[in-house]
């Protein structure tokens, strides 16, 4: 009877061992993969370095690489998911390219981790994560603009040297409010779509500035010029551009919405429906849309590109605090890149079509 005591004793002390232990390793999983900050600030350096460790976390699902640097030549890092072998058709997601807008960097990171977990179970939010991945590539560039970021931070950690360039340059308010890349052009009115000389937003300035200043020429600025060449030969189906504020989507203008027949406004109501976000007509004048990623994609390339505006607008520039950002911008927006994803690779064929007669056409 003792021998059999002390059995059981050692046979439940064993179970309650191993189920410790695959608690702990779930823990830990979750913990250590889990990277993003979601209520502090996200400096650059912390996303470059999640970046790299996502990557040695999933080595068989994703790829990193840079497509180019700064202005100040600081890299634009680049984490591709699929298999090792990049596939033809993609989606690709960018943050950051105002630079005060990190809300838009934070999302993007924040979805892009959750899309991992979700192949180790860790995260179930995205239940068909690994499906996906069966017809299409995800590219993410979470920071377009580098040096704005950091700029907007006040964190001159590898920049010291530009900052007397810096201190030149016209600015609005404070370097908390900056909106623009580091020479003082804005990325988001630079991009080459052919509206250069005609857009004019209604901060426009014409001299390098915190915001508003174009620059003299289309795709003046290295990160324009870099994200420009990248997509070329890229050829995203999708692209989606995340800026702050709004809670808005710019999904569609008057030159190009007639290509696309009628399924950028179907992603655009799925998306509507999912987020909340308010109704964007067709964008009808040039002077006043033109210059943008989404732009340059549908008019150039004659493929899908939405800019997505996070957070509820106000009068104030400066972005909402960190610590709000799950309640003002996870909690409404987290299913719209799923949405994305979804009806692109139900639409992949159309699209693909679309996009060789729009090269014949041009």
């Amino acid at each position: 009877m003792q021998l059999l005591n002390v059995k059981t004793f050692f046979f439940n002390g064993l179970i309650f061992s191993v189920i410790l232990f695959f608690t702990s390793i779930n823990s830990w999983s979750q913990k250590s993969c889990y990277l993003i900050e979601d209520d502090e600030k996200y400096t650059y350096e912390m996303i470059q370095k999640d970046l790299d460790s996502l990557h040695k976390l999933f080595p068989e699902r994703t790829n990193i690489f840079t497509i180019g640097e700064s202005e100040f030549g600081l890299p634009l890092t680049v984490l591709r998911i699929g298999s090792p072998i990049p596939k033809k058709r993609s989606l690709l997601f960018v943050g950051n390219v105002h630079a005060r807008e990190d809300y838009s960097s934070k999302f993007v990171m924040k979805f892009l981790n959750l899309y991992l977990l979700s192949f180790s179970r860790d995260s179930i939010i995205y239940k068909k994560a690994s499906d996906y991945l069966n017809d299409v590539d995800l590219y993410f560039l979470p920071v377009a603009n580098p040096d704005g970021l950091k700029i907007a931070h006040e964190n001159w950690i590898g920049i010291e040297k530009y900052l007397p360039q810096i201190n030149e340059i016209k600015r609005i308010e404070t370097f908390a409010e900056w909106k623009a890349n580091g020479t003082g052009i804005d990325l988001n009115d630079s991009f080459d779509d052919s509206t250069h000389s005609l857009n004019r937003s209604y901060n426009y300035s014409p001299v390098p500035c915190s915001e508003g200043f174009k620059g003299k020429y289309p795709a003046e600025p290295k990160e324009t010029k870099a994200i420009q060449s990248f997509v070329d030969e890229l050829k995203p189906l999708m692209t989606l551009s995340f800026h702050t504020k709004g809670d808005i989507i710019y999904w569609a203008d008057s030159k190009t919405h007639h290509y696309f027949n009628g399924i950028d406004s179907l992603i655009n109501e799925r998306a509507l429906n999912s987020s909340g976000f308010s109704f964007v007509p067709v964008s009808p004048n040039p002077a006043t849309y033109g210059g943008g990623l989404e732009n340059y994609m549908r008019y150039k390339l004659g493929l899908l590109g939405s800019c997505v505006e996070l957070s509820s607008g106000d009068s104030n520039r400066k972005q909402f605090a960190d610590n709000q950002f799950n309640t003002r911008v996870w909690k409404k927006a987290w299913q719209i890149p799923i949405i994305c994803i979804e009806e692109v690779i139900k639409h992949a064929m159309e699209l693909e079509e679309i996009h060789t007669k729009f090269k014949k056409e041009k």
